[in-house]
């Protein structure tokens, strides 16, 4: 029952997008054209739409019949273009039209010829037409509630297969056309009234891409893009006669595609995910959620572009290019404490090695004994002096008395949205803590209680974060941990609900134990000691 299946014939994929020409042949074959190349990141390409010695044939039967029988049989094709080699729209079963008759009636076309997606259409319309030479046709959709002047552009669309539009019909697609006589018929060209988003988003970490799917597209605008809206020859009615909605979901799977479409494409590709919304036209400023998930890990989350205010045209197709890399890390600073190795030196898993990139995965790789360099530093003091790191790289982390700082001063707040990736695969958790520039009173030389942590006179603390998230105005002012979790004899626990980081200070009068910074998803936030062993991830921080 649906309308205009879209067709990339050659499957050629897209490199780069300018600005564009797309002629557009919604009621039968038509190539979908674009004319140049080259666009950036969330940038929108319109492309202009218009039918091209394309024709419907009206044929007469008898004088004793009112029935009419409509036939629109030619194809337009276009060549130049560099975008896309070209696409066909074709009929679909249950495709109807309506054409108004000489007593100003709309009438529905009762028969058809179609009985499969197919290039070419015979509809049987009744009523009169012998008083003019041209009447009004509308195309209105195969939409439920779509009537003969009734559009309703749909919240929620849905596309089983990328670069494949056979749902835009029952999503709100329409049109209309003056059909004007030619001998024993009449011929018409449509001009399509509803305004096509083409989403093309692309994933440019190779390994990531190949582990996620795109889920759905959700677009949010500051005023009405769907609803019910009365169709004329002029357009869309400018606002919904009701059932106004300033949101559309369009879900991007089906049975051959259950996780989404493909994010394997690290440069735009119209064959591997280009997705299709219709959504009424007019002046929009439009924030694009675009939903992946990573089936390995079930770890699904949002990446959101917003789109400055556009004219969105009726009759156009606008190329929406859109790069959903997320902050990416890559397994290799997990150390044991003070080592001059990471933890999986020799054997990382994007060199060749068998680093475990799953908590579902163990490697005895790790370092076993201090003759190996990713040994932890096993000096020990006497209670009261300080045992500080002595490695170059740890010498640049935070000491306990910071760490406390950051903890319990900083402001921490628990982020449970935001995306990053770990060692291929999708993950989101971690913390905001304030830069140490914006926290009063910080200093190296003793903790908030006035103490100096690294002699051991206080060794644990424990404190909350929040889930409310820095503000905008704010967020310059906050940097982000995420929940990487931890190697312990050689498994990874823990990625994505719990973070440790080590400081640069071990605990005195112990040759095991180190301070470190702990937090996890249900708003506890500690530092103290745990063994040395441990591979936590490690960096500076701000």
């Amino acid at each position: 029952m649906r309308k205009k299946t879209l067709v990339n014939q050659n499957n050629k994929q897209i490199e780069t997008m300018k600005v564009n020409k797309i002629y557009l042949n919604l009621l039968t074959v038509g190539m979908l054209s674009f004319m140049a190349g080259c666009a950036g990141d969330e940038n929108i390409d319109r492309t202009e739409g218009k039918e091209t010695d394309n024709s419907s044939e009206l044929t007469a039967f008898s004088s004793v019949s009112s029935n009419r029988l409509m036939k629109y049989a030619p194809r337009t094709s276009m060549g130049g273009h560099q975008y896309l080699t070209g696409s066909d729209f074709y009929w679909e079963p249950g495709d109807q039209i309506y054409v108004k008759d000489d007593n100003n009636a709309l009438q529905k076309s009762s028969m058809t010829n179609i009985s499969a997606t197919q290039p070419t259409a015979r509809f049987q319309v009744p009523g009169a037409y012998t008083a003019q030479n041209s009447y009004e046709v509308y195309y209105t959709g195969a939409a439920a509630g779509a009537t003969s002047n009734k559009v309703s552009i749909s919240t929620a669309q849905l596309q089983t297969a990328p670069n494949n539009a056979k749902h835009i019909g029952v999503s709100g697609d329409c049109g209309t056309a003056t059909a004007t006589r030619m001998g024993d018929h009449f011929e018409f060209m449509l001009d399509h009234k509803a305004t096509y988003l083409c989403f093309l988003p692309r994933v440019t970490n190779a390994a990531l891409g190949k582990n996620v799917f795109l889920t759905k597209i959700v677009v949010k605008s500051d005023n009405a893009i769907a609803g019910d809206y009365t169709l004329s020859m002029a357009g869309l009615s400018s606002a919904p006669t009701a059932n106004a909605a300033t949101e559309i979901t369009l879900t991007t799977q089906g049975p051959t595609l259950p996780n989404g479409f493909p994010l394997s494409n690290t440069v735009t590709s119209v064959a591997t995910n280009a997705a299709y919304m219709v959504i009424a036209p007019g002046t929009h400023t439009l924030t694009v959620d675009y939903y992946m998930k990573d089936p390995v890990t079930n770890i699904e989350g949002a990446v959101t572009k917003i789109l400055s205010a556009k004219n969105f045209e009726a009759n156009k197709v606008y190329d929406i290019t859109a790069d959903l890399t997320v902050r990416n890390y890559d397994g290799s600073r997990y150390y044991m404490w003070d080592a001059k190795k990471q933890y999986w030196e020799g054997h990382e898993w994007n060199k060749g090695g068998n680093q475990p990139i799953l908590s579902t995965q163990l490697a005895g790789s790790y370092a076993q004994n201090n003759t190996d360099p990713r040994w932890y530093n096993e000096s020990a003091t006497a209670n009261g002096i300080k045992n500080d790191a002595t490695t170059p790289l740890f010498q640049t982390y935070p000491n306990i008395n910071e760490m406390v700082w950051y903890a319990s001063k900083g402001d921490p707040r628990w982020d449970g949205v935001q995306l990053w990736s770990l060692m291929s695969h999708l993950y989101k958790g971690g913390i905001w803590l304030k830069k140490k520039d914006y926290i009063s009173g910080f200093n190296a030389n003793t903790a908030p209680d006035g103490t100096d942590w690294r002699i051991g006179v206080t060794t644990s603390g424990q404190w909350h974060t929040s889930n409310t998230l820095p503000s905008s105005a704010d967020a310059s002012k906050y940097f982000y941990l995420p929940a990487l979790g931890h190697f312990t004899n050689g498994l990874l626990y823990y990625v994505s609900s719990i973070g440790r980081y080590w400081t640069s200070s071990a605990n005195p009068g112990s040759s095991g134990f180190a301070y470190h910074l702990y937090f996890d998803h249900i708003n506890n936030i500690t530092c103290g000691g745990n063994y040395r062993y441990n591979g936590y991830w490690s960096q500076p921080f701000e």
